[in-house]
């Protein structure tokens, strides 16, 4: 049975009595053997055990590890984030999901770039006799990651000896610059589970301490996620997702848009276009993730979704029910008359789903994913879906949607020019 928070609808990506860019029937026809028999040898991996990304949900032992940390960490208003990729998108993308103004800590992010504006702005917004830096990094030799972590270590230790109770490592337990350098000085370590790749890391401690640092129950997200995983139903909205886009594929569609109708979503888009790009695009294959923001992005990039070249499909999400919204009341202004007893949680609802009718009227291939609250449980599942998603596609195109060989090449030149 399944009780998701999540439900997708997908009809809008096949072929229908109208002319268009959808998923053709002898595309799903010429395809179907394929299709089934990867999506069915992932199944068994996921039977198998073989994701660790999925069966490190299982423990219990990293909520108590990151409870016990933050118990440490009480002295401190500010938590300061330094990471870059995986160690930095999962964590922001929880953190706008559940901000909150009142949040016994405030929770900030840093070292996604090596612009020296952004660290005098970060300077500017916090107090560093109670500020901790949380260092994100399984390796700990990334540019952005480490640049970053000396100069605010070298910050910190104008003002105080004990520097080292201002930062904690989440890193590798086994090797690496971080591991080493908190042996040194006993600064606080968190543990990057060694199977789990940054991209997938945002339910280990990656992303769980600072959720927990503004109060969001990690263990229902963790939980509904690996529940999500483990369930049939749920499954296959991730194996439809992976199907059509395959099939999309093989009709020269091969950017994907996630249009997110949230607020709470903008970050969680990003977190996702790492996800798609950095585990797909390979051998000279995969799909190409865009970002868009509904509805600003109506009164911009849907002029091209709609009449452009197609390039592209788009996945729709929205919200059913927000926990803030308002009700438009005394209208005053005759021409809004219209708008009397109307909420905002309806508008954009009403533009998200005017957005997809318009896609399809224009032939384009479009779904719409629908999360009833955006709460743990849904943000859970969702980041589930997503992954599972990735790893269905992985099979579907043969590559290893683990490496990122092509990201290394970059690090590689910009360590030798500074090595010279």
């Amino acid at each position: 049975m399944n009780n998701s928070s999540l439900s997708l609808s997908i009809s809008s990506l096949y072929q229908s009595q109208q002319a268009g860019h959808f998923i053709k029937n002898e595309t799903v026809q010429g395809l179907a053997e394929e299709i089934s028999g990867k999506l069915a040898k992932t199944d068994q991996k996921i039977e198998a055990k073989k994701y660790d990304f999925i069966e490190e949900l299982r423990s219990e032992r990293y909520l108590t590890q990151v409870e016990t940390t933050l118990d440490n960490l009480k002295w401190a208003e500010s938590l300061v984030v330094i990471g870059i990729g995986g160690s930095d998108l999962g964590g922001r993308a929880l953190i706008e999901a559940f901000y909150q103004q009142d949040a016994a800590m405030k929770v900030l992010f840093v070292g996604d770039t090596t612009d020296p504006v952004s660290l005098k702005r970060l300077l500017d917004q916090i107090n560093l006799n109670k500020t901790v830096f949380n260092v994100v990094s399984k390796s700990g030799g990334t540019l952005e990651t480490l640049s970053t972590y000396v100069f605010f270590k070298a910050q910190v230790k104008k003002i105080t000896a004990n520097w080292a109770k201002h930062f904690v490592f989440t890193t590798s337990s086994v090797s690496g610059i971080l591991k080493e350098e908190a042996e040194r000085h006993s600064v606080m370590v968190l543990p990057v589970p060694e199977g789990v790749g940054g991209r997938f890391s945002v339910l280990t401690p990656v992303g769980l301490l600072p959720a927990l640092a503004i109060g969001i129950d990690i263990k229902k997200l963790t939980s509904s996620a690996y529940e999500f995983s483990q369930n049939s139903d749920s499954r296959m909205m991730a194996k439809d997702l992976a199907k059509a886009y395959y099939e999309l594929f093989h009709q020269n569609i091969k950017i994907a848009v996630m249009m997110t109708y949230s607020v709470q979503l903008q970050e969680f888009a990003r977190w996702y276009r790492q996800l798609f790009a950095e585990s797909l695009g390979k051998n000279d294959t995969g799909i190409l993730p865009i970002k868009a923001w509904g509805p600003a992005d109506q009164h911009s990039q849907l002029q091209f979704y709609n009449e452009g070249t197609p390039l592209q499909s788009v996945l729709i999400i929205k919200v059913e029910n927000r926990q803030d919204n308002f009700v438009l009341s005394d209208i005053d202004v005759p021409e809004a008359q219209y708008l009397e007893g109307k909420d905002f949680n309806q508008l954009i609802n009403l533009e998200a789903e005017a957005t997809a009718t318009s896609l399809t009227n224009h032939g384009r291939p479009n779904a719409l994913l629908s999360i009833s609250e955006l709460d743990e449980k849904a943000l859970g599942e969702l980041f589930m879906l997503f992954e599972l998603t990735v790893v269905y596609l992985a099979d579907l195109f043969e590559v290893n949607g683990f490496d990122q060989p092509g990201v290394e090449e970059s690090k590689k030149l910009v360590n030798q020019a500074l090595s010279k």
